[in-house]
């Protein structure tokens, strides 16, 4: 029934892989093949244990820090991301943010779980899943939050009672710019006070799960991490389907860009 079924969709409903653009073989929510799919796979770099940012060195241990790291830690403990922002991953991405393919979120959630799950949280209390929060304008532009699609989509592939859906908190309450095209300064600035919480006395002494669709620089996520701090938040981890890794020439063409301000690249650091 299932052949019949999608030899009869790709003959009366044909369409392309939105990633690679061969015909779909399949009937499916996703207009993404089997092969793509196939490819997400987690990043293969040794990375900074804190912020996460690849390095170009061989791990000597597990507590190894980026140079960022080393000039000044981030507000948050450490951030984890199932892959590298390129290729079928950062397609998926696209399709969900952009062209509201929600079925996406099903896929890019269940990714995130299998990088969640590699780690072990031994807290006692379940941990707050946070998702990074939109400005209601653009909420109601998009009619989602990509990042607690996500969030919702990567719990159902984990123990429930190890984490606690936590949304509507954390707010934004001022829209910002888009941070594409922005130096590190211009980005801090940007989201600077953009991130209140309603109630701060539900996350004092928790541990939280910060949760976003994609880390670039992680000045979004550093200021998340600094107002869930501020409140009493016991530990912070950074959770993210993707990362765009960086080399390390384009790490000091960073640094440059900023002045070579060593103070003001330490505050920004996971930012």
């Amino acid at each position: 029934m299932r052949f019949l079924l999608d030899s009869l969709a790709a003959v009366l409903l044909p369409a392309d892989c939105r990633v690679c653009n061969r015909p779909l073989v399949r009937l499916s929510l996703i207009p993404v093949c089997d092969s793509c799919l196939g490819s997400l796979a987690p990043a293969d770099v040794n990375a900074c244990s804190v912020c996460g940012e690849a390095l170009d060195f061989v791990i000597a241990d597990a507590s190894t820090l980026c140079g960022l790291c080393r000039r000044g830690l981030p507000r948050f403990d450490f951030a984890i991301s199932f892959g590298s922002y390129d290729g079928a991953l950062r397609r998926l991405v696209h399709l969900l943010k952009y062209e509201q393919l929600r079925p996406a979120a099903k896929v890019l959630g269940a990714k995130l779980a299998d990088v969640i799950a590699t780690r072990n949280f031994s807290d006692a209390d379940p941990l707050l899943v946070v998702p990074v929060p939109l400005h209601r304008a653009k909420r109601r532009q998009r009619g989602f939050n990509q990042s607690e699609l996500i969030a919702g989509n990567a719990l159902r592939h984990l123990a429930g009672a190890r984490f606690e859906m936590h949304t509507g908190n954390l707010c934004r309450v001022r829209p910002t710019v888009s941070q594409t095209g922005l130096t590190r300064h211009q980005r801090r600035e940007n989201v600077r006070g953009a991130f209140a919480l309603s109630s701060p006395q539900r996350v004092r002494g928790r541990s939280v799960l910060l949760v976003d669709d994609v880390y670039t620089t992680g000045t979004t996520l550093n200021e998340c991490a600094r107002v869930l701090r501020a409140a009493g938040a016991k530990q912070i981890v950074v959770a993210t389907v993707a990362r765009v890794y960086r080399s390390a020439a384009e790490i000091a063409l960073s640094e440059a860009s900023n002045g070579g301000n060593t103070t003001a690249l330490a505050g920004a650091v996971a930012g």
